[in-house]
């Protein structure tokens, strides 16, 4: 993993966002936070990210739709966006959510998960 991969983490939780900033920093990570999908849209219009997580449930706008304003700004992060939620979801609804970005992880996760998931999504080459 490149010590310089930079990752958006969005989540209004604060205890979610300090959890999973020092974690992935533990990992060599540069993450950076938005608590807002505003927030969020800015920094991604700044560029420069390996991956974003996504909470699915935020305060201005679902994750579902703040994904397809992401890619739409920046279409080589397609690919490269994690969602996390705390709702309980069928498999189906958990396959589509990695059909329309990287994965999925339901929150309460596993540590080993979460860092499994972005040294997978955070390193994925662009086509």
């Amino acid at each position: 993993m490149p010590a310089t991969a930079k990752i958006l983490l969005v989540d209004d939780d604060p205890t979610v966002l300090d959890l999973v900033r020092e974690t992935l920093e533990g990992c060599g990570y540069a993450i950076e936070t938005a608590t807002n999908s505003q927030e969020a849209l800015t920094k991604v219009k700044d560029g420069g990210y390996a991956m974003i997580i996504v909470d699915l449930l935020l305060p201005d706008m679902n994750g579902f739709i703040l994904s397809q304003e992401i890619k739409r700004l920046s279409p080589s992060l397609a690919d490269k966006i994690l969602f996390i939620s705390g709702i309980l979801f069928g498999q189906s609804t958990v396959d589509h959510l990695g059909s329309i970005g990287a994965g999925f992880l339901s929150k309460p996760f596993q540590i080993d998960s979460l860092i499994e998931a972005v040294d997978k999504i955070a390193n994925r080459k662009t086509a």
